[in-house]
């Protein structure tokens, strides 16, 4: 399933030719758009993550390990995808 034309928009953007050849071994050159919009959703939301705990006091207990915490959080994302 691809990107439907009635929730998408044309834009132009510059990548360079090595990140394209990169693109197009792994998911063919029918697949760019698919393949970029995924990773750009999939940085947006670890952005959105990051801006959340920096802003949230008290987010994470001073008394807990914050690279377990993170981890842990990390693991419940992988099994609700």
């Amino acid at each position: 399933m691809g990107i439907r034309p009635v929730h998408s928009k044309v834009t132009a953007i510059r990548l360079p030719l090595a990140i394209m050849k990169k693109i197009d071994a792994l998911v063919g050159k029918g697949n760019r758009s698919k393949f970029i919009a995924t990773a750009i959703e999939k940085e947006l939301k670890r952005q959105a993550r990051r801006e959340f705990i920096a802003t949230s006091t008290g987010f994470i207990d001073d008394d807990v390990d914050t690279l377990v915490f993170i981890n842990r959080l990390r693991a419940g994302d992988e099994r609700t995808t």
